[in-house]
């Protein structure tokens, strides 16, 4: 489980997340195809599964990691409404592709992805008095 921490009423760090690498595919097409995609981040209550955050936009921005190729991250900006309650939330972002994105041989379908996949993201609001 992946775990991210804010404190109650910030709206900094932005909340990142580079998709997974699973070995059978280049990170350089789902980059290419991310370009081309909608993505949106929900956010829910682990305890009593209310949404705090539905389909709220979310932004692919490129970060250096000192390698060859251009890398993207997923990243998500709080709105200061979204850290008013502190709590233990589950996040999701969901990659939306509106038809099929083909890049070389690979094919992306139309359709949707959940984020992340290979474990849960849990986000935990603090109620510490640090705003930021």
């Amino acid at each position: 489980m992946k775990q991210f921490v804010i404190n109650k009423n910030s709206t900094l760090p932005y909340l990142e997340i580079e998709p997974i690498h699973d070995g059978r595919h280049t990170y350089k097409k789902l980059y290419l195809a991310l370009q081309a995609a909608t993505v949106t981040f929900t956010m829910y209550n682990m305890v009593s599964g209310i949404k705090k955050i539905a389909n709220a936009p979310c932004y692919i921005i490129p970060f250096d990691d000192e390698g060859c190729e251009e890398k993207y991250k997923i990243q998500y900006r709080w709105n200061k409404r979204d850290t008013t309650e502190s709590g233990i939330y589950i996040g999701q972002f969901k990659i939306k592709f509106d038809s099929d994105i083909t890049i070389e041989d690979m094919t992306f379908p139309k359709g949707e992805l959940i984020v992340p996949i290979a474990e849960e993201l849990q986000i935990v609001v603090n109620d510490g008095s640090i705003k930021i």
